[in-house]
């Protein structure tokens, strides 16, 4: 979700993704609008019964194209992305994968605060007024149509983290309530590069913005900042901009009971430095000092004040569920997952107003469908397949989030999940990233895969980025559920693993969330289709054997995983 907000006086890579959505005002959310056979552009391409490269390509396009505006949830773009999805599942022989249903309802909120959001900072006799959108971007999620923070003390409190397990707790002794707290992304140890602080340079889930949101709420804070820098964050401003300004979709209080609250959002660097400068302190100084263990929160002197009147309109998007049943233990089902929605239109005048996200995340789609071909072409598995194109996931995993709260196969039959989102386009690369690496033996069923076509599992190569929270994989291993989340990596094989970098390093800085992200007859697609033989590949030696793939010891997950095993032994299913 990301919004705009009012305030008081005076929002790997080519290959990994995550959210954001952008201005105006919102379309109203579908009263579950009957799409027409004659809304999808139509096509003379004939789709191959095989894994096939044209294949793919062809619903890239189709579903990157501008008439698809973008596939924002709420609106025309998403009626025709579900229509689509539809069509294409049937074709493919699946079968509706909610009961008699293809699709599940997700209950949303669609919020769109005042394009004249202020928030103001008073430090003795200096004010502080961030510009909305450049400087800095906040909104609620409460659901309210207007919101006021008044006068609230200011605290820095580091990395926002309370962590009894390592020892951390940037909240001790602390009383928050009713207070704004300024925080910095990713986790202690990062900007220090101290491998003995948390998992060092690799972000915990600490680190990742929506558990600090979640810890202020839980703090009883009234507003939280989170100071963004490019490395820490792992992409620029503009993201923070594209994607906190304008609508902003949740889901409704009703159905998410985790405390939230009243205004969050970013401030920029340059701004946090005035900030501190202001309160008679040096933003850099103290942005090491929280670094440190014995780091307390320092009162900065100052005082913010914000008012948000935003319109607020309640609705529902839709996850797309196609199922093929299996042959001998149907009950028990192995999930490929991808997101259909991207972040609509820019309705700002001038230039490209189309967010058409083509790699972020119409290629994970089209892999879904694709994937979805082969295993319907036969021999038909043991073990049942769910292929889940999940709405609202550059909001913030939602569609993924309601889905595992309300499953349609039991959590405890399924067996595992695998994601597809951004996937590779610049070639045959002989890495295969596995996001999260070292979490589950699903990577021991992938290896000799990538291995027999010549490649390696590798770590994602900036473990700061936090990718492994940040696509809808997450959810499901937050629940239990053993999730693999791989895809082509930057190692080319003819052009190396600089070429590779750079070509990366370009999507993120020119197409990443930006309208440039469209689909270009010019990819190659060698890389894209061993991966999707090797995915195919993890999936059919799952639903075709009786083995149940856990998390290492080591992972979080673990426990959460043998809870669910337990409780449901313990009901005799």
């Amino acid at each position: 979700m990301r919004q705009r907000l009012m305030l008081a006086t005076l929002p790997l890579a080519l290959v990994l993704a995550a959210c954001s959505r952008e201005a105006a005002e919102p379309a109203a959310p579908p009263a579950a609008a009957e799409p027409t056979a004659s809304a999808i552009p139509a096509s003379d391409h004939t789709f191959s019964p095989e894994l096939s490269t044209a294949d793919w390509a062809e619903h890239v396009r189709a579903l990157s194209s501008d008439e698809f505006e973008g596939r924002a949830p709420g609106g025309r773009g998403e009626t025709l992305t579900v229509e689509y999805l539809i069509q294409q599942f049937k074709a493919i022989g699946l079968e509706p994968g909610n009961g008699d249903s293809w699709t599940q309802d997700v209950p949303m909120v669609v919020t769109t605060a005042s394009p004249d959001t202020r928030l103001q900072i008073r430090i003795g006799d200096t004010e502080l007024v961030p510009v909305y959108g450049p400087e800095m971007a906040i909104h609620t999620r409460s659901g309210e149509a207007e919101v006021q923070v008044a006068d609230s003390e200011v605290i820095f409190v580091g990395y926002g983290v309370n962590a009894p397990e390592l020892g951390w707790n940037d909240y001790e002794g602390l009383d928050v309530t009713g207070k704004t707290v300024v925080m910095l992304i990713n986790d202690p140890g990062f900007h220090a590069a101290d491998e003995s602080l948390f998992e060092g340079r690799r972000m915990t889930y600490y680190g990742r913005w929506t558990y600090k949101f979640e810890e202020a709420a839980r703090q009883g804070a009234a507003m939280a900042l989170i100071v963004h820098d490019d490395a820490g964050a792992s992409y620029p401003w503009s993201v923070v901009e594209n994607g906190w300004t304008g609508p902003q979709f949740d889901l409704p209080p009703s159905v998410d009971p985790e405390p939230r609250l009243p205004l969050q959002g970013w401030i920029s660097g340059a701004t946090a430095e005035q900030l501190f400068a202001a309160a008679g302190h040096d933003f850099m100084a103290q942005r090491a000092a929280a670094n440190q263990r014995g780091f307390r929160a320092l009162p900065l002197d100052a005082r913010a004040s914000a008012e948000v009147r935003s319109s607020v309109r309640e609705g529902s998007s839709q996850n797309v569920l196609a199922r093929l049943p299996g042959r001998a233990l149907a009950d028990e089902t192995v999930i490929y997952m991808a997101h259909w929605d991207h972040m609509g239109r820019n309705f700002s005048p001038g230039g490209d107003q189309i967010f058409n996200g083509a790699v972020d995340n119409a290629s994970g789609i089209a892999g879904i469908l694709e994937i979805a071909q082969q295993f319907a072409a036969g021999p038909r598995p043991q073990r049942s397949l769910l292929f889940l194109a999940l709405t609202l996931e550059e909001s913030g995993l939602l569609g993924s989030r309601y889905y595992v709260a309300n499953p349609v196969v039991p959590l405890h039959k399924t067996v595992a999940g695998i994601n597809l989102d951004a996937m590779s386009v610049i070639g045959r690369v002989r890495d295969f990233t596995v996001i999260g690496y070292g979490s589950s033996e699903l990577e021991d069923i992938l290896r000799p895969i990538a291995e027999g076509q010549g490649r390696i599992l590798r770590p994602e190569s900036s473990p700061e980025s936090g990718f492994y929270f940040r696509s809808d994989h997450f959810n499901f291993a937050k629940a239990g559920v053993p999730a693999l989340y791989a895809k082509g990596g930057v190692d080319h094989f003819e052009k190396g693993e600089e070429h590779g970098k750079a070509l990366a390093a370009d999507y993120t800085a020119n197409r990443y969330h930006k309208p440039g992200d469209e689909f270009d007859p010019n990819w190659d697609l060698v890389g894209v289709l061993e991966d999707l033989q090797a995915l195919h590949q993890v999936g059919a030696e799952l639903a075709n054997s009786e083995a149940w793939p856990q998390w290492y010891p080591t992972s979080a997950f673990r426990a959460a995983r043998e809870a669910q095993f337990e409780a449901a032994r313990t009901q005799g299913d």
